[in-house]
C-alpha cells in the first residue's frame, strides 16, 4: 500500500478480461505513475501504452470474456514503477504476436494485436508464461 494525497493506494488490482474493465485499470496505473512523480505528458504515455496492452489482452489471449486481469505496482528502490499486468487466457506473447507469419493463424482475419504505444512509452517489457498457474504475464519498468 501506497500513501498518495492521505489515501491509502493499494498495490494491486484485479478486473475481469472485458472492455468495461480496461478505464479501471490504466487509471489504477497512472495513480502510481503520479505517485513516482511522473509529470501529466508521462502519466498520459504510460496510460495510453498499458490500455494498448490490456486491449490486447481482452482482445486474443482472454476473448471468450471469462479471464481476469491483475495488475501490480510497485516502486523499486531506484524510483522506477514496476507494473506486471497478469491474465488469465491463453498463452499469448503481444511483443512477438505480429512478427511472424504464422501470427495470422492464431489472430485470424481482421485486427492484429498492436504493441507500438506500448515499446515506444514503456522500457524493459518482457513477457513470460507461468505454465504452473496458466497465467501470462507482462512485467515492465517505468521511469520518471
Amino acid at each position: 500500500m501506497k500513501e498518495r494525497d492521505n489515501e491509502t493506494v493499494p498495490n494491486d488490482i484485479t478486473q475481469p478480461a472485458r472492455p468495461d474493465a480496461v478505464p479501471v485499470l490504466v487509471e489504477f496505473v497512472r495513480t502510481h505513475a503520479r505517485i513516482i512523480g511522473c509529470k501529466d505528458e508521462r502519466t498520459r504515455d504510460i496510460g495510453v501504452a498499458v490500455e494498448e496492452a490490456l486491449q490486447n489482452i481482452v482482445q486474443f489471449a482472454c476473448a471468450d470474456g471469462s479471464g481476469e486481469i491483475t495488475i501490480a505496482c510497485n516502486i523499486h528502490d531506484m524510483g522506477a514503477l514496476l507494473i506486471d499486468i497478469t491474465d488469465t487466457g491463453i498463452p499469448f506473447n503481444m511483443l512477438v504476436a505480429t512478427s511472424f507469419p504464422e501470427t495470422a493463424d492464431f489472430t485470424g482475419p481482421g485486427p492484429k494485436p498492436s504493441t507500438n504505444k506500448l515499446k515506444k512509452a514503456l522500457g524493459n517489457i518482457e513477457y513470460r508464461r507461468d505454465a504452473y498457474n496458466k497465467r501470462n504475464i507482462l512485467a515492465c519498468v517505468v521511469w520518471k
